[in-house]
C-alpha cells in the first residue's frame, strides 16, 4: 500500500528515513532490521504507524510487540521462545539492544539465525516474525567496538539500517511537530495553539531539542500549565517556558563523542576491555587528528604502536 498520505507533513530527511524503513518491513523476506536514531526521533512511532497501515495485509506485521532489551537479559531459551510464539506472524521490536548484555546476545542470537523458509525459533525453526532492533548509540560504536555487541551479533541483527534524522542534523520541521505535538495532546482547555513568537523560538536555530519530540512534548505540556495559572498573560508564558526548559527539562546531550565512546565491560575481561580502549583511541585520534601518524605524535606514543591497535594485533593473549 502506499504510504504518502502518512508523510504529507514530514520533512524530507524524514520522509527518506520512514520509506527506506517501510520497504525494509514490507521486503518478501524477513530479515532483521536495525533502526538507529537518538532519543525522541520517532524510532518506536513509526514502527508502530507503519505496522498499523500494514495489519491488514501483510501476514508477518498483524501485531506489534516492543520488548527493553535490558529487560530480557534474563530471559532464558524458553522466555524467548515464549516471546516468539506470542509474536508469531507479527513484527517483534528489540528497543535499546545496546543494553543487552553478552550472555542474552549469544542466547538470542540461537533464536534469530533463520532456518528453511526465513524462519525463527529455537530447536525448531517455526515463526513467522519479522524483528527489529532499535538503538541510540551510533553506528560505529555498536559495530566497531565490543564494549556494547560482539560482532557476530551485531552482523546478525544488521541485515538492514536506517538511521532517523534529528533536529540538530538540519532540514528542521520544528513548527510543524509541534503543531502535532500539541493536537496529540488534546488539551480539554486553552487549547487554541501558542502564537508566532514560539514559532520563531523553535524555527531560528537558537534552541537545540536533544530530545527532539520528547523535547516538544514537555514545552506543549509547560506552555499549557502557564496557560491554565491565574494571572499569567499569554505574552509572558514564552520566557517562563523557554527559563524553565533550559534550567529543567531539557534533554542531555547524547553522546556520541568518540572521546567519550568507550565503556567498562563487567561481561570480559580486563585485558578484552584494555583491547576495547585501545581500538576506541585509535579511532579518536585517527578522527581529531587526520592521520595515526599525526595523531601518534601528539599523544606521545609511537606510530607503530597505534598502527597495531588499529589493527588488532595489540592484543593481549590469555
Amino acid at each position: 500500500m502506499n504510504i504518502d498520505s502518512l508523510l504529507r507533513e514530514e520533512n524530507s530527511r524524514r520522509k527518506k528515513a520512514i520509506k527506506k524503513l517501510n520497504s525494509y518491513l514490507t521486503n518478501p523476506g524477513r530479515f532483521s532490521i536495525l533502526v538507529i536514531g537518538l532519543r525522541g526521533t520517532g524510532k518506536a512511532h513509526w514502527l508502530t504507524q507503519l505496522q498499523k497501515h500494514h495489519e491488514a495485509y501483510s501476514r508477518n506485521l498483524e501485531s506489534i510487540t516492543f520488548i527493553n532489551a535490558l529487560k530480557s537479559n534474563h530471559f532464558t531459551i524458553t522466555d524467548w521462545e515464549s516471546t516468539f510464539k506470542k509474536s508469531n506472524n507479527g513484527l517483534l521490536v528489540l528497543t535499546d539492544i545496546e543494553e543487552l548484555n553478552k550472555e542474552g546476545q549469544a542466547t538470542l542470537f540461537e533464536g534469530i539465525s533463520t532456518g528453511e523458509g526465513g524462519k525463527f525459533g529455537f530447536n525448531e525453526k517455526i515463526y513467522d516474525i519479522r524483528i527489529a532492533f532499535t538503538s541510540t548509540k551510533s553506528i560505529s560504536s555498536l559495530r566497531d567496538s565490543q564494549a556494547y555487541l560482539t560482532h557476530k551479533f551485531f552482523d546478525r541483527i544488521c541485515q538492514f539500517a536506517v538511521k532517523f534524522p534529528s533536529y540538530h542534523q538540519g532540514d528542521r520541521n520544528t513548527w510543524k511537530d509541534f503543531k502535532k505535538t500539541w493536537s496529540k495532546m488534546s488539551f480539554e482547555e486553552h487549547n487554541h495553539l501558542p502564537g508566532i513568537e514560539l514559532k520563531e523560538w523553535l524555527e531560528n536555530g537558537s534552541i537545540i531539542l536533544h530530545g527532539n519530540f520528547r523535547d516538544l512534548d514537555k514545552l506543549a505540556i509547560n506552555w499549557h500549565n502557564y496557560r491554565l495559572q491565574d494571572g499569567i498573560e499569554e505574552e509572558h508564558i514564552l520566557e517562563l517556558v523557554k527559563s524553565d526548559f533550559n534550567d529543567f527539562y531539557r534533554f542531555p546531550e547524547h553522546n556520541d563523542n568518540l572521546k567519550r565512546e568507550f565503556e567498562i565491560s563487567e561481561d570480559i575481561t580486563w585485558n578484552d576491555n584494555l583491547d576495547n580502549f585501545k581500538e576506541v583511541y585509535t579511532r579518536f585520534i585517527k578522527e581529531k587528528y587526520g592521520s595515526l601518524k599525526q595523531g601518534a605524535q601528539k599523544a606521545g606514543i609511537s606510530y607503530r604502536t597505534m598502527e597495531r591497535w588499529a589493527n588488532g594485533r595489540g592484543k593481549k593473549i590469555e
